[in-house]
C-alpha cells in the first residue's frame, strides 16, 4: 500500500510539472492559413498574394490560396479575412512601459480630458474630495500649453485643496511637475536639499522657499521611488500585464521600451517572465501561488536601459529571446520644448506663455542635460562593448553636439553596424540629417508633436519659421535614413495608425497645416512602424514583414489604409492582434 502511494505521488507530481511547463509554451502547435483579403507584406518589392500558410507560429508559405490550401496539413485553420487586411503587426520603435503602467489609473488633468483651466480644477478638487486623509493623489497629463491660460500650481495653492494628502501632478511631457508640502515631505526634500543639477531642480521662491515646481528627471526621481512604494507590488503587476494588453488592442505585435524607467532589476525580470518565449519552472509555480501574474501570449519586447541604470546590463548583447532582450543604451542629452529643457540654437520665443506660465528665462535656449566629454566618454565605452545606443535629442543643437560625439568615436577601420538612434527630432536640420546618413545614425520622429502643438509651436515656443521644418520626415527619407514614428507613450498613448496619419497629412487637430513638403507616402509611414522599426532594432530578419521564416506576428485590419482617404487613416478599427500565431487581441463582436 505504501508503495503504491509512492508511485501515485510521484505520478501526480510529474503530471503536475508537466502541466506547468505545457502552460508556459507560447508556440503554437497548429497551423493557420489566411484567406480572402488584401494582404501587405511590407516588402521592398511586394509580391502580390492573396493568401498566408503558418506553421508553429512561423510563416512557412505565402502566395495563391489554392496552392497553399492544397500544402496544408490536416487540422489547419482556415482563417477568413472577410474582405479585411492581414499586414505585419506594428512595432512600437519608442514608447515607456513602465511610466505607463506609473501613470496608469491616475487623474487625468490633459486637455485632451478637459477644455479649459476652470474644468481642469473643478474637476482636480472633486477628485481630492474622494480620498481619505494621508492617502496619495497622483495626477497625469497637466498641459498649459494645450489647455489655454493654465497656470503653474503653486505649493501653497495645492497645500489649500488637499492640507492632508501628499499630492503630485506629472506634466503630459513628464519633463516638469508640482507637488505639495506633504509630497516634498514624503520624498525627503526640504528648500535646503541640493539641486540635482543646472537643468534638474526644485524651484524656490527670492526667499529661498519651494514653489511646488519641480523640473527634469533627476529632481523628479526621489518622488517616483516614493509613488512607486506606496502604488504597491501587486497593483504595479496587475497594471504590468494591463498595460501590455493595451498596445495589443492598438495593433502593435512588439514594443521597445526606450530608456526602462526603473533601475531596479526585479521588474527586468517581471517583464523578461511576462512576455519571453518560455520561463523557469520555478516562476510558473510562483504565478500557481499568485506570486506572479499567470503568462500569456503577449507583445514582444525589447528594452534600451537607462544610462543612470548601468546595473542592469547585461554581460553580453547576446542576451534573452526573440520576445525579450535588452538591446541597447538610453541616453537623455536634452529634455523638452514645453518645459524649456530642448535644447536649441536660437532662443526661445518671449511672450506670456514662455516666459510667465512655462517659467523660461529671458533669452532662454535650454542646455544639454548631460556633460559633453562624458557623454562621449560613455559612447566610446559602450559601443566598443558592441551596444547600440539612443540619445533623446529635441533640439538642434543637442542633435549637432550628439553627433559630434558619435563621429568622434567612430572607428573609421573597424567599422560596424551599430544602428545608432536620436529619439524625437523635432528640430532636425538638413545638414544634420546628411551627417547622420555617414554615420549610420537614425531617427526616430515623435510625430504628434505636430498634430497636437502645432499651432503652439509656431505661434508662442519657437516660431513659425522653424515650425515649418520640424520633424522632416521626407528629408531623412531622401537621404536614406531608415526612420521610424512613435507616439512616445505615456505623452500620447501607442497608436500607430494615428502617427501614420500624421505623418502622411502633416496637419494640426484643428487642421493647420504645418511642412507639408515634409509629407511621406502612406506606404513609407506603414514602413516606418513595420520593417523599419524591425531593423532599428536588428529584428528585421525575424518580423517587420510577412516573409517566409519570419514569424508570424501580423495585425489584421477594418480597411486597406493604402486605399482609404488619407484624412481617415487614424479611424481604421484594429481587428485582431497576432503574435508568433498566437492571438493577443480580438475586437469584441
Amino acid at each position: 500500500m505504501r508503495r503504491l502511494l509512492i508511485i501515485l505521488g510521484i505520478t501526480i507530481v510529474g503530471y503536475f510539472i508537466i502541466d506547468i511547463h505545457n502552460s508556459d509554451n507560447f508556440t503554437p502547435n497548429n497551423s493557420q492559413l489566411f484567406y480572402n483579403g488584401t494582404i501587405l507584406t511590407m516588402e521592398d518589392a511586394e509580391p502580390i498574394i492573396n493568401a498566408v500558410y503558418v506553421e508553429n507560429g512561423i510563416i512557412n508559405t505565402i502566395g495563391d490560396e489554392e496552392k497553399l490550401r492544397k500544402i496544408a496539413k490536416k487540422g489547419t485553420d482556415f482563417i477568413d479575412l472577410n474582405g479585411h487586411t492581414l499586414m505585419p503587426g506594428f512595432i512600437d520603435p519608442h514608447t515607456h512601459p513602465i511610466a505607463s503602467v506609473f501613470l496608469h489609473g491616475m487623474i487625468d488633468l490633459s486637455g485632451f480630458k478637459h477644455d479649459s483651466k476652470e474644468a481642469v480644477w473643478s474637476y482636480f478638487k472633486e477628485q481630492v474630495s474622494q480620498f481619505e486623509p494621508s492617502e496619495w493623489i497622483h495626477c497625469k497629463g497637466f498641459d498649459q500649453v494645450l489647455v489655454e491660460g493654465l497656470e503653474s500650481p503653486h505649493i501653497s495653492y495645492l497645500d489649500s485643496i488637499a492640507p492632508n494628502n501628499p499630492v503630485f501632478i506629472a506634466s503630459l511631457p513628464m519633463h516638469s511637475y508640482w507637488a505639495n508640502t506633504m509630497a516634498f515631505e514624503a520624498a525627503g526634500i526640504d528648500k535646503n536639499t541640493p539641486d540635482p543639477s543646472e537643468s534638474s531642480y526644485y524651484e524656490k521662491d527670492k526667499d529661498g522657499n519651494l514653489t511646488g515646481y519641480i523640473i527634469e528627471q533627476a529632481a523628479f526621481a526621489p518622488f517616483k521611488e516614493t509613488m512607486i512604494s506606496n502604488i504597491g507590488n501587486d497593483a504595479i503587476k496587475d497594471r504590468c500585464v494591463t498595460v501590455l494588453d493595451d498596445y495589443a488592442s492598438n495593433g502593435n505585435t512588439s514594443i521597445t521600451a526606450m530608456g526602462i524607467t526603473t533601475d531596479d532589476p526585479n521588474v527586468i525580470r517581471l517583464y523578461n517572465y511576462l512576455s519571453s518565449e518560455n520561463s523557469t519552472f520555478f516562476n510558473n509555480f510562483l504565478s500557481i501561488i499568485n506570486v506572479l501574474p499567470k503568462r500569456k501570449p503577449t507583445v514582444r519586447h525589447y528594452v534600451y536601459i537607462r544610462n543612470d541604470a548601468l546595473n542592469l546590463v547585461p554581460d553580453s548583447i547576446e542576451n534573452g529571446d526573440d520576445f525579450f532582450k535588452i538591446v541597447g543604451i538610453k541616453f537623455w542629452y536634452d529634455g523638452s520644448p514645453y518645459s524649456g529643457s530642448m535644447y536649441i540654437d536660437d532662443p526661445y520665443l518671449e511672450n506670456n506663455l514662455t516666459n510667465e506660465k512655462l517659467h523660461y528665462p529671458h533669452s532662454h535656449s535650454g542646455a544639454p542635460l548631460l556633460d559633453r566629454a562624458e557623454f562621449t566618454k560613455s559612447v566610446s565605452k559602450l559601443q566598443s562593448d558592441g551596444w547600440q545606443i539612443a540619445v533623446h535629442t529635441q533640439g538642434d543643437m543637442a542633435i549637432r553636439e550628439v553627433l559630434d560625439s558619435f563621429e568622434s568615436v567612430q572607428d573609421k577601420e573597424n567599422s560596424q553596424d551599430y544602428r545608432h538612434r536620436l529619439e524625437h527630432c523635432l528640430l532636425l536640420e538638413e545638414s544634420s540629417i546628411m551627417k547622420m546618413a555617414e554615420l549610420n545614425v537614425h531617427p526616430s520622429f515623435h510625430i504628434n508633436h505636430l498634430y497636437y502643438y502645432g499651432e503652439a509651436l509656431s505661434e508662442s515656443i519657437i516660431g513659425a519659421d522653424r515650425t515649418r521644418g520640424i520633424l522632416p520626415t521626407k528629408t531623412a527619407e531622401n537621404n536614406s535614413l531608415v526612420y521610424t514614428l512613435h507616439a512616445d507613450q505615456p505623452m500620447f498613448e501607442s497608436k500607430p495608425l494615428s502617427l501614420i496619419h500624421t505623418a502622411v497629412n502633416r496637419k494640426t487637430r484643428d487642421g493647420k497645416s504645418v511642412g507639408a513638403f515634409q509629407k511621406v507616402s502612406v506606404k513609407s509611414a506603414l514602413k516606418s512602424l513595420t520593417i523599419n522599426a524591425a531593423w532599428q532594432i536588428k529584428m528585421d530578419d525575424k518580423i517587420g514583414s510577412i516573409k517566409v521564416g519570419k514569424y508570424a506576428d501580423f495585425v489584421i485590419l477594418a480597411e486597406n489604409p493604402l486605399k482609404v482617404s488619407k484624412d481617415k487613416i487614424k479611424d481604421i478599427q484594429i481587428l485582431e492582434t497576432i503574435v508568433n500565431g498566437n492571438t493577443i487581441y480580438k475586437l469584441e463582436e
